[in-house]
């Protein structure tokens, strides 16, 4: 709790820079997300949009939702399961294209027990590392992350130092 209250500080003091700008606020809003899809014997269908804002030239801030279904084929009888949660991130241009990024992500997660019944817990995440933003177009890019869950929760579904990698978009508004 005590990293999550760093964390909301930290975006409210970036929330009150940007207030400096001239800009309007929405011509610093955007909106994208990630997709992961993978089938066969485990299938995982993900779906995570959200809404941010470049605050000034050096920072990226939002929000978002995410859901994914699991179905493991490999065990008998075979698996399904259900996440749903949010995320707060926020991200420091240390290049144009260069970033570093820190997100708290809750997850309510669904695992079965030892008698294959289905159990739902709330698991945390503190993601930390860096990435890539390729501009598409004035008003669009597409990211590449490597990230690294630190809190380590005994749900998590990553090993320490596991790396998590995913590819993004976003679109202005």
């Amino acid at each position: 709790m005590k990293k999550l209250s760093v964390l909301l500080i930290s975006l409210s003091i970036v929330f009150s820079l940007y207030s400096q700008e001239e800009q309007s606020f929405k011509d610093k809003l955007y909106t994208g997300g990630h997709v992961g899809l993978t089938f066969g014997n485990y299938t995982n269908i993900m779906i995570s949009p959200m809404l941010g804002a470049r605050l000034n030239e050096k920072v990226y801030a939002g929000l978002g939702i995410e859901y994914q279904y699991t179905k493991d084929k490999r065990v008998s009888p075979s698996r399904t399961y259900n996440q749903y949660g949010g995320r707060i991130f926020t991200q420091y241009n240390l290049l144009p294209t260069v970033f570093a990024h820190a997100e708290f992500a809750g997850l309510s997660m669904e695992r079965y027990n030892f008698q294959l019944d289905k159990e739902r817990n709330f698991v945390p995440f503190l993601y930390v590392g860096g990435g890539y933003r390729q501009r598409i177009s004035e008003r669009s890019f597409v990211s590449f992350r490597v990230l690294f869950d630190v809190l380590q929760d005994k749900n998590s579904p990553y090993n320490a130092w596991d790396p998590v990698f995913s590819v993004g978009f976003g679109v202005g508004i």
